[in-house]
Formats: C-alpha cells, structure tokens, sequence
C-alpha cells in the first residue's frame, strides 16, 4: 500500500506537459528527417512510398530513441537532491519505495514519449500516404500483410515505446550513481555506443534479440509477431527489474554517506 502511494505521488509529476512535448517533439523530428522523402512523393519521383517505408527511414534514432526518453522524468531524482528534498520523500515513503516509484514513473514517462510520438508520426503521415508496402524484414510485416493494419502499427508502436521505458529507466537509473541532470539525459546514449564497441557484436547474430543493437533501436526477428513483442516485453522489464533491485542498494549507500 505504501509503495502504490509512493509511485501515485511520482506519476503525478512524471504524467504532466513534458511528456506530450516531448512527444510532439519526436513527431516533429521524425517527420523533419523524411522531409525529402515526401518532397519527392510528392513531385512523383518516388511514388510508392508509404508511411511503414518513412518510420523505416527515419535517421534520428540516436536522438528520438535515447534522449527524448529521457527529458520528461529522468532528470527528477536528481532536482530533488540539488533541492535537498530528496531525505524528505525518503523518510516519508522510505529508500527502497521512493527509488523504484522513481524508475518506474520514468519508465512509464519514456514509453508514453514513445507511444505518443510515433503515434502522432503515423496518423499524420497516413492522411495522405498508403499506411503500409513491404520494404522490410520485420516480422510485424506478416501482421500488415494478412490485413490487420491497426494490430500492425499496435505491435510496432508497442515494441518501440518499450525501449522508451527502458531508456526513461536507464536515465534514471545513472543519476542514482550520479547526481546531474546531464548525466541523465546522455548516459544512456553514451552507454548504448560504449556498449557497441566493447561487444564481441560480430559473434552475435545480428537478428538476435541480445544482439546490442535490438535492445533499444532495432527489432530482433523470430517469425512469429507475437513472439518477437514478448521477447521485447520480457527484455525490457528484465533490465527494468535489474536496475531497480541495484537502484535501491545504489541509493541506501548514497543516504548512508550522506
């Protein structure tokens, strides 16, 4: 009980304007980044474009996946330190709950930026574009292409939006171990490529889903949509998990040496 009123009061201010800006900017990035590609939809250079091939086309991963997450909420733990507010929420919810109604309030505000952003993306481009033509080997094409549009772009959304969560979680994660609003927005960033190269990536198989890469920007393959959904679900709420359990060692250390 006292833990679900902990994580009320972080949602709270997790689910506020941030979260919509922040989606809208993601929105708005994306379709900036594919602008040329609807100028020549446009001109009837490429008319077979279509609204799957934009959001797969889209090269701002690096910004929209790993940083916008991040600015709704992450940065929260730590304005509550430079604050001093931070011994008043722990004595009044306690170390461990404060800690992981924070990760999880960020996991949520990333996923929501997500959601949002890619879904703003889709409905605006879909006005006027085919909502889908195969140009990938993604396994939700197999959902497209047996009809089920909506259950398609659903799946798709959903697998992105969890690596919002797990980015919203990482951010915040980092600045348990390191108190600074900018340590929260670029760690998670820095993590992912430090992460590239110390990897033996090239003994991975590049569709598997602990291959680097498809943790957060890409999609793992298994021919089976749903199975490839799951696979993500579980990742993302293993490393959510992982982060909470350490999160909250992280933190009784850090009140204990003051």
């Amino acid at each position: 009980m006292k833990f679900l009123l902990a994580f009320r009061v972080q949602l709270r201010q997790a689910l506020s304007w941030p979260v919509a800006l922040c989606g809208l900017l993601t929105a708005v990035l994306m379709e900036l980044s594919v602008a040329g590609l609807i100028a020549d939809h446009i001109s009837g250079r490429t008319p077979y474009t279509s609204v799957w091939y934009l959001i797969n086309s889209t090269g701002t991963n690096l910004l929209t996946l790993f940083v916008l997450p991040t600015l709704p909420f992450a940065m929260s733990l730590a304005r509550d330190w430079d604050s001093r507010a931070l011994p008043y929420w722990t004595v009044r919810a306690g170390i461990a709950r404060y800690t992981v109604s924070k990760l999880l309030a960020s996991s949520l505000a990333g996923f929501l930026t997500m959601a949002l952003g890619l879904t703003l993306f889709v409905l605006a481009n879909g006005t006027f574009l085919p909502w889908f033509a195969s140009c990938t080997s993604v396994d939700y094409e197999a959902v497209f292409e047996s009809g089920h549009i909506f259950l398609g772009w659903a799946c798709y959304i959903l697998h992105m939006s969890l690596s919002g969560a797990l980015i919203g979680a990482l951010g915040m994660f980092m600045s348990i171990l390191v108190s600074n609003q900018f340590v929260a927005i670029s760690a998670p960033l820095a993590i992912h490529l430090t992460v590239l190269r110390v990897m033996p990536t090239h003994l991975i198989s590049p569709i598997s889903i602990w291959h680097p890469v498809n943790w957060v920007e890409s999609i793992h393959y298994t021919a089976v949509p749903g199975l490839t959904l799951h696979g993500k679900f579980l990742l993302t709420a293993g490393f959510c998990g992982l982060m909470c359990g350490l999160g909250c060692v992280c933190m009784k250390r850090r009140m204990e040496h003051g």
